[in-house]
């Protein structure tokens, strides 16, 4: 029989608003968290301390991606914000999304692709890796805009369409190369789907193998219906290995 999803206790609640309608919540742990995962889910009720049993109803929860943690500091990114009920009583309790445990290689060359709240575990995880020595790359793609400021890409990417000259800042300090992707015809980014934007890359890395071969880890934080399109793409490819959390 499996185990519970563990819940997590939140204390000291501040949120502020982001670019692209996003919200990021910070917080003080109670507890270290064992398992790291990508998503977190809510109760957004109106009472949701004082009566949890009648907020247990799945209709009242909403999902959440990890952004950073180092105890006893967490943060969060949302697509809505807290309830000021959660900010009154300063306290949150989270569930954990287990099947969404975040699972990598460290010392390996990793390309990270993340979608709407998997922007979220796409920024933690570039943390985790970003002084390892290795050439990262990173795809991100916004269903309504980013939580950050596209500005233009400061590094150079042959293997992209040539509209795609915008990218997120805070990456390329971390040393990792990074593009954009939406279907909203956003300044700097490739309008279309981000499976299709890395197509031309997966062409050409596999005509480099024949040179200098590298194996690549794919950690992808996208929806069911892209992982499943990128699983597809990337089959054909045995110098890399996909991960889809």
């Amino acid at each position: 029989m499996s185990q519970p999803a563990a819940n997590i206790h939140l204390s000291q609640l501040k949120q502020t608003a982001q670019s692209g309608g996003y919200w990021l919540i910070s917080a003080v742990l109670n507890d270290p968290i064992e398992k790291v995962c990508a998503y977190y889910a809510v109760n957004d009720c109106k009472h949701p301390v004082q009566n949890e049993q009648a907020c247990s109803n799945i209709q009242h929860r909403f999902k959440l991606s990890l952004f950073d943690y180092q105890f006893p500091k967490l943060q969060l990114l949302s697509k809505q914000p807290l309830r000021q009920t959660f900010l009154d009583l300063d306290a949150l309790t989270l569930t954990q999304i287990e099947h969404t445990l975040i699972n990598f290689e460290a010392n390996q060359t990793t390309l990270l692709l993340g979608h709407d709240l998997g922007i979220g575990p796409l920024f933690y995880t570039a943390k985790q890796i970003k002084n390892n020595g290795y050439k990262h790359l990173a795809l991100l793609e916004a269903s309504s805009g980013f939580p950050f400021a596209v500005k233009p890409a400061q590094f150079m990417l042959q293997d992209f369409p040539f509209e795609a000259i915008g990218g997120c800042s805070l990456l390329e300090d971390w040393k990792i190369a990074n593009r954009l992707a939406s279907d909203l015809g956003l300044p700097g980014c490739f309008e279309g789907s981000i499976t299709t934007l890395i197509k031309p890359w997966l062409v050409a890395e596999n005509q480099r193998q024949a040179i200098e071969p590298i194996h690549w880890q794919i950690l992808s934080f996208l929806p069911e219906e892209k992982q499943q399109i990128l699983t597809e793409i990337t089959r054909p490819y045995t110098w890399l290995s996909l991960k889809t959390i």
